[in-house]
């Protein structure tokens, strides 16, 4: 038997190409020397943005705009 992932505790979201790029990019700089996954990646910028509201990021430049 294959175990399942517990629906109990995880959810999926949908990103779009360009966006996916940048999130891969992140898993990379985020903390220097690690990798790491997908995942892990948005759960520590959504923990960061949760603690400090207000912070402006470093290359936010309004919404995304590209044309993928």
């Amino acid at each position: 038997m294959i175990p399942m992932t517990d629906i109990l505790k995880y959810r999926n979201i949908s990103l779009n190409h360009a966006t996916y790029s940048k999130v891969e990019k992140l898993s990379r700089t985020i903390t220097p020397g690690i990798k790491l996954s997908m995942a892990k990646t948005v759960e520590a910028l959504v923990s960061d943005r949760i603690a400090r509201p207000h912070k402006q990021g470093n290359n936010h430049n309004g919404p995304d705009q590209s044309t993928e």
